[in-house]
């Protein structure tokens, strides 16, 4: 997980896009993400390891579409359509509404940065912690999808990886990536 944590954090496009974004200096927007990547993280790995159901999450991760979040933040941060987007992100990772506001407080008493400009940054960061999970995953998505093609079992394969039996194997198939991967 420090490797994806680290993604976030030492990509200078998230910290300069958040910081033009929110009217914070480059320092503090820095610190926010350093706080926040490591909570967020957190949140989809317990999200992603516990009995509860992952659908939402998953289908964000197989969705593809985060990684241009995390690749290009500013360009897609200025299409506007960000915020309801990690808002439905951030339901998944922090679990509520008030888990984030409790976050932003939390991020506060440690940066300094009041909550409300945190709140803000919130639903922008959210998106790009999916692009750095997508990222990461989609090797072994990909090597997967891969062996599926060229083994000719694909039947059986599929009855044996689509453990929820919805017909779709990749959303269990990113589960079992995102598993690995928070090992």
């Amino acid at each position: 997980m420090a490797g994806l944590i680290d993604m976030i954090i030492n990509n200078p496009a998230i910290a300069k896009t958040i910081s033009k974004q929110v009217g914070i200096n480059l320092d503090d927007a820095g610190s926010i993400i350093g706080k926040l990547a490591p909570i967020l993280m957190g949140g989809a790995k317990s999200n992603l390891e516990s009995d509860k159901n992952s659908g939402g999450l998953l289908k964000h991760l197989e969705s593809g579409n985060y990684a241009d979040m995390f690749d290009k933040p500013e360009e897609s941060i200025g299409k506007g359509n960000y915020k309801e987007m990690g808002n439905d992100i951030l339901a998944e990772l922090t679990g509520s509404k008030e888990n984030s506001r409790e976050v932003a407080k939390h991020v506060e008493k440690e940066t300094g940065v009041s909550s409300s400009i945190i709140k803000s940054i919130l639903p922008m960061l959210a998106p790009m912690i999916i692009g750095a999970l997508t990222k990461k995953t989609a090797p072994v998505v990909n090597e997967f999808n891969q062996q599926k093609r060229s083994s000719g079992l694909d039947g059986i394969l599929s009855s044996l990886i689509d453990q929820d039996h919805d017909g779709s194997m990749i959303d269990d198939v990113m589960g079992m990536a995102a598993k690995f991967i928070f090992k």
